[in-house]
């Protein structure tokens, strides 16, 4: 997923950042004042912004009469309107770990799946339909490979990723500025079952990346910049988001994707607690969900549905890009946000020191 769409795990380590009335000075709206108010959800740009406009809020708005106002919104401004009293915000689309954190904050309400008509609760995939959240897009970490280096097949596993010899050139993988230590690749390098990753074993992971540093050539801090390491040769396999380098695929780039172990990350919607908008907020989570809509918004951009009726919607060639394809899905796993929250600081700290050893 683009930088810009999802708020990675450092932005949970800072403080700053209070909700005031300017977050919303940049407001865009879906479409023209519709007669039936509005709901405001927060949405950062870039291609995913973009591709929920065509596929939910424009579509929306069309069928209800409720205008879409699209807010640039941090969740630390979240959580300070919530304590503050003054919400301006009806529905969060944001990653796991930080819906975590605000649904432990008492920031979200609860999602009154009994009132849904659009779409059938009991279609989505039950883990990610909570309380007071609900999951609306997987995306992926994926072994991206350059086709020219390797013309005879590239790292089938994160195994081989590591194993120079056999797949030689240079690395790379996220760096924690960018929100991510990659420990739980290290840790399927190392042999361990997919199944068994969490409670991650933090020493383990770390002595295997590093018999890997010596052969990265970055860590890459933004998504952007993961995808030009690979296009610009200074890495031959890099460890990235599937959105970033399905789209030089589909231009034609001479690269590879290997699901082989890919970690899926989830997306979710919630509603702000006490949100000005909150019915028509309900109203907006109950049709972003039904499947022909999540099936749609795979057309713009590679996310998988997290309703399982959406796959029969979507053409065999865009399923074969997504995490949640059934192909991909039992070759891959689940991030543990719920570990990473507990976690964060005690594997930041780790790695700011491991990476100048």
């Amino acid at each position: 997923m683009s930088s810009s769409s999802v708020w990675s795990r450092r932005t949970m380590l800072r403080t700053l950042g209070a909700a005031t009335g300017a977050a919303f000075l940049g407001a865009r709206k879906s479409e023209a004042a519709a007669p039936n108010g509005r709901v405001v959800i927060n949405a950062d740009g870039g291609a995913y912004e973009e591709a929920e406009a065509k596929a939910i809020y424009e579509p929306f708005t069309r069928e209800t009469g409720i205008e879409v106002v699209r807010v640039p919104a941090t969740a630390t401004q979240v959580l300070a309107m919530v304590q503050s009293g003054s919400v301006q915000l009806d529905v969060l689309d944001n990653a796991e770990a930080q819906m975590l954190m605000l649904d432990k904050q008492g920031a979200l309400a609860p999602i009154d799946y009994d009132t849904f008509k659009y779409t059938n609760p009991m279609d989505l995939v039950p883990n990610i339909r909570r309380k007071t959240m609900c999951g609306n897009i997987y995306y992926a970490t994926v072994l991206g490979y350059s086709k020219r280096k390797f013309p005879n097949g590239g790292p089938k596993s994160w195994a081989d990723f590591w194993n120079t010899a056999k797949f030689p050139g240079s690395r790379s993988l996220e760096s924690a500025n960018a929100g991510l230590v990659p420990l739980e690749f290290a840790l399927i390098a190392d042999g361990v079952a997919l199944d068994k990753i969490y409670p991650v074993d933090i020493d383990r992971a770390f002595n295997v990346l590093s018999r890997l540093k010596p052969h990265v050539s970055k860590w890459w801090t933004t998504g952007a910049e993961s995808i030009e390491l690979l296009e610009g040769g200074e890495a031959t396999a890099v460890g990235l988001w599937n959105g970033r380098i399905q789209g030089p695929i589909d231009s034609g780039a001479p690269f590879g994707i290997e699901w082989n172990g890919a970690m899926r990350l989830k997306q979710f919607w919630g509603i702000i607690k006490n949100s000005p908008n909150a019915a028509n907020a309900q109203k907006f989570v109950d049709f972003a969900l039904q499947p022909h809509v999540q099936a749609n918004l795979a057309k713009y951009i590679p996310y998988g549905p997290t309703n399982r009726k959406a796959v029969q919607y979507i053409s065999k060639a865009d399923l074969e890009k997504l995490p949640s394809s059934p192909q991909h899905y039992k070759v891959g796993f689940d991030e543990d946000a719920a570990w990473w929250t507990e976690h964060l600081q005690e594997v930041v700290l780790k790695w700011q020191r491991w990476l100048v050893s």
